[in-house]
């Protein structure tokens, strides 16, 4: 092997080991923006096959444990849910502590004619909202809301972007879905009452 050879491998594994040894900037930012097409690629949001989440499926399929993953993740969904949604997410935080060590939300390009506002509440009652100072030392679990008077019915990015652990979401049920659940216990009730009196 001739020296020069050598020297470039060597500068190389040097220039490599530096890379991967020096700290990455992470910030666990939670955000919406304007949609792209399908199918995407995780920088530029996911689909689901060749077409948007239904955004009460993705966020069930991200309670599975540690299913967003350390770095970005974007999905392209369909919001079903309403013009305001929210979630709780766990993650193992920076360095598996279980604390961010700062978090924001945000609302990005053409997703502002959707959404005019989002919050994030950590686990210790530390609060941001859009716009405002990041949240310095984010506990778990923290609430995420977004809302807006269109979006409902549009399509849209959610991102976690620069994520600092592995993270699952914890949906949060909005209350048209606790009035039908209710009306569903109370019709069960009632037929049981009934089935219980003929006999």
């Amino acid at each position: 092997m001739t020296s020069t050879l050598r020297t470039l491998i060597m500068g190389g594994v040097t220039l490599a080991a530096l890379f991967l040894l020096a700290p990455h900037a992470q910030a666990d930012i939670i955000e919406v923006e304007g949609a792209t097409s399908c199918p995407g690629s995780l920088g530029g949001g996911l689909c689901n096959g060749m077409q948007a989440f239904n955004l009460s499926s993705l966020l069930v399929l991200l309670s599975q444990p540690n299913s967003i993953g350390a770095g970005t993740q974007k999905y392209v969904v369909f919001n079903d849910i309403g013009n305001t949604f929210s979630f709780s997410m766990t993650s193992t935080g920076q360095n598996n502590t279980g604390i961010a060590n700062n978090a924001a939300c945000q609302i990005n390009g053409g997703a502002s004619s959707l959404f005019n506002g989002c919050s994030i509440v950590g686990g210790n009652g530390a609060t941001t909202t859009l716009g405002g100072t990041q949240i310095n030392g984010l506990t778990f679990p923290a609430t995420i809301s977004f809302s807006g008077a269109n979006a409902f019915g549009s399509t849209f990015i959610l991102g976690f972007v620069s994520m600092q652990g592995s993270s699952s979401l914890v949906t949060v049920p909005e209350p048209s879905t606790l009035a039908l659940l209710a009306a569903a216990m109370l019709a069960f009730m009632g037929l049981a009452t009934t089935t219980l009196r003929l006999r």
